[in-house]
């Protein structure tokens, strides 16, 4: 790692710096305040996740900066069923950067509407950046992160995120960090993307047909567990209704 302090190009700028904090062992926002500030400064960094990878099913949110509550709960957990960049970003094991208005605009229209694209105009968010987190040629996570330039995709932005990842790979992992990074209680994250098993139990049977009253009678739960259910995947996929909730869980393969 302390090879990364004799590279001398402008992309790798600040990385001895980043580093030496990095081995501090700071929590996750003040490591990404740290990337903001120092290595991604003059890429105008204005948000960004730290998200870690959980039994190769979702990723979990343990620190972001600059983003609103809304947006941080929403994206607490991310399923790596979604057809999302930052999940590529850890499957494919290379970065993804986008633009920032076409994705928050079309990327995910079909569970957000406006609701990226919303949060970033209010940014001024240009491109996105996602890269995986890496430690002895694992990916153990990932980091996201929104710019109000132009992200260039070109040999020295490459070594950054690079050396990024590996920086936050090995932080992530190590049992030190492990001891400042745990998540916050996930029950009280009404927004996540994820769903606990019961939901998708009640959201396979209303693809079956059945009315609120029967599934509650096949699940031996009452009427009003069914009813808070319902609610809580209506309003994490942006629905009005019960079967639209269904064909969208389904359509992203979020009830497996």
């Amino acid at each position: 790692m302390t090879a990364l302090g004799t590279v001398k190009t402008p992309a790798l700028s600040g990385l001895p710096q980043f580093l030496s904090y990095a081995s501090t062992f700071p929590s996750g926002e003040f490591l990404l305040e740290a990337m903001r500030s120092g290595p991604l400064a003059r890429r105008q960094m204005k948000a960004g996740f730290i998200w870690m990878l959980v039994d190769d099913v979702r990723l979990m949110s343990i620190a972001q900066v600059g983003w609103g509550r809304e947006m941080v709960d929403r994206y607490a957990l991310i399923p790596m069923a979604l057809d999302l960049p930052v999940v590529h970003s850890v499957t494919d094991n290379r970065p993804k950067v986008d633009p920032a208005p076409a994705f928050g605009r079309s990327y995910l229209s079909s569970i957000d509407e406006r609701f990226l694209g919303e949060h970033f105009e209010a940014l001024g968010a240009v491109s996105i950046v996602n890269f995986p987190m890496r430690r002895a040629n694992a990916v153990v996570g990932a980091c996201g992160f929104v710019t109000e330039t132009a992200w260039q995709e070109d040999g020295e932005s490459e070594a950054l995120l690079s050396a990024l990842g590996s920086i936050l790979g090995l932080w992530a992992t190590h049992p030190r960090t492990a001891a400042i990074t745990t998540p916050a209680s996930l029950g009280q994250r009404d927004w996540s993307l994820a769903f606990t098993p019961r939901q998708k139990e009640v959201l396979s049977l209303v693809g079956e047909g059945l009315p609120n009253s029967q599934i509650a009678r096949r699940l031996m739960v009452s009427n009003s567990s069914v009813k808070q259910d319902l609610q809580h995947v209506m309003r994490a996929l942006r629905t009005h209704d019960r079967e639209s909730a269904y064909m969208r869980a389904a359509k992203l393969n979020l009830l497996e």
